[in-house]
């Protein structure tokens, strides 16, 4: 099969409930859940999320043979996930509105895998008008990964008619969607643990602002604010700041506790700085975090206050697959040093 030559077309689209959305017609469930607040996946779907609720947004498609290095002049935020189309007709589109007939099928090359990058500009400028002239700006990349008989015959497309049986691929998904969810399995009686272990490390993702991914107690502002890193991470008294790459966006957050600063395997981070804090208050958190499980965001010293020790690693995943995960990480190691007020 051909790859088809590059293609560009660009149409207004008009978007509501802040989601404007890709499908390829097979029936399947749109993302619910955007861990890098931009933009989600699953197979068949995916949504992108608008600034505004209701209105017209500026919307360019590039249709590409492989991805290129994403254009970071005139953007606010870019991120990459997969898309998996079984009909090989995933187009962009308002929800409950028509498709945009200026703008090309996303997937020529058929069913398969292909990857997916959004840029987009304007999301903050004003989410409560209604506009009929755009000034949000999305430009949306997709290019094939997988594409062609092997591909199909991974999804099953094709398979129930060579074989003469009813295709049950439909059926399959949607019991999948609706009894594959682990939050309905029923768990195990608790029990009472002497001298329990650390918390769950927990996942999620924040807002970074200015470079900053910021820590700090919610209800009680710093003495004094921290200045942004020329490292990794900083700290004052009750206020911890993590220099971020992106200015503005979702970054990926890891949480793990460890009785002790001993070093326990890490793999796959670029970078790591470990520094000390402290908190008088015992309440320190990541500011605007929301967890993978929709869990209140941890508290980072949930023993109490007095002196922690930080370890910091940071990465970022531009060039891997895409994913619905934001495209930079940091995990966030903490133990505790000495606790009480006169540490």
């Amino acid at each position: 099969m051909s790859t088809p030559s590059p293609t560009s077309a660009r149409a207004d689209v008009h978007v509501s409930y802040h989601q404007m959305l890709v499908t390829d017609g097979s029936g399947a469930d749109h993302p619910t859940r955007v861990p890098n607040g931009l933009t989600a996946s699953a197979p068949g779907a995916a949504v992108i999320l608008t600034g505004i609720h209701t209105g017209a947004v500026d919307v360019t498609v590039q249709l590409t043979d492989s991805p290129s290095a994403p254009a970071a002049e005139g953007w606010d935020e870019v991120e990459e996930v997969e898309l998996i189309t079984f009909t090989g007709e995933m187009r962009v589109c308002g929800m409950m509105a028509d498709l945009p007939e200026a703008l090309p099928n996303l997937t020529p090359l058929g069913p398969g895998r292909y990857g997916m990058r959004v840029h987009a500009r304007g999301r903050d400028l004003d989410p409560a008008a209604v506009p009929d002239v755009p000034f949000e700006f999305y430009l949306v990349t997709v290019w094939p990964i997988e594409v062609g008989p092997e591909a199909r015959a991974k999804l099953g497309v094709g398979v129930a008619e060579e074989l003469g049986l009813p295709d049950k691929s439909s059926e399959i998904r949607r019991w999948a969607r609706e009894h594959a969810r682990p939050e309905h399995q029923p768990g195990r009686f608790a029990r009472q643990i002497p001298n329990p272990p650390p918390p769950t490390p927990v996942l999620g993702a924040a807002r970074a602002t200015e470079h900053r991914l910021r820590v700090a107690n919610p209800y009680q502002p710093p003495a004094v604010e921290p200045t942004l890193p020329e490292g990794l991470v900083g700290a004052v008294p009750d206020a911890v700041v993590i220099r971020t790459l992106k200015g503005r966006g979702m970054v990926g957050v890891h949480v793990r506790w460890e009785r002790s600063g001993a070093r326990m395997p890490v793999s796959s981070w670029e970078e790591a700085e470990e520094i000390e804090f402290v908190t008088t208050t015992g309440i320190m958190r990541v500011e605007g975090m929301s967890t993978y499980h929709d869990e209140d965001p941890p508290n980072l010293t949930y023993q109490g206050a007095g002196r922690y020790g930080l370890r910091v690693h940071g990465r970022s995943r531009r060039g891997e697959r895409p994913s619905n995960r934001p495209a930079e990480s940091y995990l966030l190691v903490v133990w505790p040093i000495a606790l009480g007020a006169g540490a």
